[in-house]
């Protein structure tokens, strides 16, 4: 099993905690002797008999709690013993409670937290096994389940374990729980009241695969207050501006980015590719435009709304000129900086190929001949243009087929054959 983790940190717990059956309440006595003789049922009943008889007793209810931690630790299924250890987790409070009244708190009042971190870790340390160690893994059929039934456990005995959330986040993920994973990672910030720059890099991360970008970019801009020079925070706070549609922002902090790491191939390629995808949109607006007018003109439309129509289409084709120039120079840049990321070489193709496209359109819809043999001597020429980029990009991804058949069908259009027919095989058409 691949293991997808940070860092899961067992815990070295001493606990130094005595029993003793010296001269005392001679309620406490009872309850005592069941748990030295384990008969833990007895000492539970010893232990309410003697809350019900001395409610201010805070001896009774820690010694309940400490029955509990042995009936817990007894228990083979671990998922039992939730309830039980919420019960330990009460007394343990009520008995806190009860001492903190007293002039003069018992011996017992020091033992609460031995109790607790001796009851947490043996949960905590049982958890980080069938998450890490392979043959304690092979032991169940579903280790990282267990491994949260011991960590939840954990944090029952112990709510304000930051380790033990932090680790639950981690196990979570590994397990494909992103929403167990993200809660539990805020719980271990809220306790810790600060956390690392990765911290917040890994939450972001988690809400991304719950495609939940708004608390993404939350996370992200929380941790570059704290952060703001850390390179990794701002990648990622782009990427969540360009899931939620925040295109200008998004390409904004890229270009913070260009501006930090100028030769970043990865950084220039986003933008190519992002100014790209709204070149595409506009195409699909102006093609939607083109329908409502071909539809309009079909009916005797009004003149007025054609004419609207025709003048957005003309911006829209200004526009696209402007941000296909961007992306194309982008494109460039990445390629110049990195010339082995097929990526760059693709979308290069699907620039210039819908280029080429446009082109054959203005092309089949003009009635000037010459005009139209220059646009179709334009689009050719951008249609090689395409034809050269993915053939660079299926020499550093062969395999891939998706490339073989855009080359398969640039290739018939081009009308290069045995081309196409090499292309078409690769395809696995």
């Amino acid at each position: 099993m691949k293991k997808h983790f940070y860092s899961l940190f067992s815990v070295f717990a001493l606990t130094f905690l005595l029993i003793s059956c010296g001269s005392e309440n001679e309620l406490i006595t009872p309850i005592k002797q069941g748990i030295n003789s384990q008969n833990y049922d007895a000492a539970l009943v010893a232990a309410d008999s003697a809350i019900a008889a001395e409610p201010t007793n805070g001896q009774a209810n820690y010694y309940k709690a400490y029955a509990l931690s042995r009936i817990a630790a007894n228990e083979p299924v671990v998922t039992d013993r939730k309830p039980i250890l919420v019960d330990m987790r009460e007394n343990l409070m009520i008995a806190r409670e009860k001492f903190d009244a007293m002039e003069e708190p018992p011996f017992e009042a020091e033992q609460i937290t031995e109790l607790t971190i001796e009851s947490w870790s043996r949960e905590h340390n049982a958890a980080i096994g069938y998450a890490t160690d392979d043959s304690v893994m092979a032991s169940v059929d579903q280790p990282l389940k267990m491994a949260i039934a011991h960590l939840q456990n954990a944090v029952t005995i112990n709510p304000d374990s930051a380790l033990s959330h932090d680790v639950l986040a981690q196990i979570y993920h590994m397990d494909g729980n992103y929403a167990g994973a993200s809660s539990s990672l805020v719980r271990a910030i809220e306790i810790r009241g600060e956390a690392d720059a990765a911290d917040y890099d890994r939450l972001a991360s988690y809400y991304f695969m719950l495609d939940d970008y708004d608390k993404a970019l939350e996370s992200v801009n929380t941790g570059l207050e704290i952060y703001p020079d850390s390179v990794f925070l701002v990648q990622k706070k782009a990427d969540a501006l360009f899931q939620t549609g925040q295109t200008d922002a998004a390409l904004e902090v890229v270009a913070e980015l260009i501006a930090r790491e100028p030769n970043n191939p990865q950084y220039h390629l986003v933008v190519g590719t992002q100014i790209y995808q709204r070149v595409q949109e506009l195409s699909d607006e102006y093609q939607q435009n083109n329908d409502k007018i071909y539809d309009l003109k079909a009916g005797s439309g009004n003149d007025a709304e054609i004419e609207a129509l025709q003048a957005r289409n003309q911006e829209i084709l200004e526009m696209q000129d402007d941000l296909t120039n961007r992306a194309e120079a982008s494109l460039l840049n990445a390629i110049e900086l990195d010339d082995s990321n097929p990526v760059s070489f693709n979308t290069l193709g699907i620039l210039y190929q819908n280029k080429a496209a446009a082109l054959f359109e203005q092309r089949n819809m003009t009635t000037d001949n010459d005009e139209a043999a220059r646009l179709d001597e334009l689009a050719r020429a951008e249609a090689e243009k395409a034809m050269l980029n993915y053939e660079r990009a299926a020499e550093l991804n062969p395999d891939d087929q998706g490339i073989w058949e855009t080359l398969f069908r640039i290739y018939t259009l081009l009308d290069y054959r045995e081309k196409a027919e090499a292309a078409m095989e690769k395809a696995g058409m």
